[in-house]
């Protein structure tokens, strides 16, 4: 049973363009993180005037992986050529309903040990901007 505080922050995520969760290869004890990252990369989308115009509203749909190895597997039986892979992240735009579908590598993060969740900022922007600036919105920092 959620508490008050938990269920009141699940509220309100259900209506943020900007989700992040992890795979199922990770623990629930990361769920804190994904929260506040979620929540900072909605604010950072706010402040550059993303949500100004309600026919276009870009949405993403972030996920945490160990590796993009195994997922590359997958992106490929389905089709490479829309996505977009780079080091540390995969991403896919499908332009009819401005959404994207990312994919964020940790482990290589997780190995070098200090600066993960930055790094894991540094991907997530990484992404959205490379979709927001084809639509003239201001780049996130």
């Amino acid at each position: 049973m959620p508490t008050e505080k938990e269920q009141t922050i699940e509220e309100l995520q259900q209506g943020l363009p900007i989700t992040i969760v992890a795979d199922g290869q990770f623990s629930n004890s990361l769920k804190p993180l994904l929260t506040k990252l979620e929540m900072w990369i909605n604010f950072q989308a706010l402040k550059a005037d993303w949500y100004g115009n309600e026919d276009l509203i870009l949405s993403f749909d972030f996920t945490l992986v160990r590796s993009l190895e195994e997922k590359i597997q997958q992106i490929t039986e389905v089709s490479v050529e829309s996505w977009v892979v780079e080091s540390g992240y995969a991403y896919h735009y499908e332009s009819s309903c401005l959404t994207t579908i990312a994919f964020i590598a940790v482990d290589d993060l997780a190995q070098g040990g200090v600066g993960i969740e930055q790094a894991i900022k540094d991907r997530l922007t990484a992404v959205a901007n490379a979709i927001g600036v084809e639509h003239g919105l201001l780049a996130l920092s």
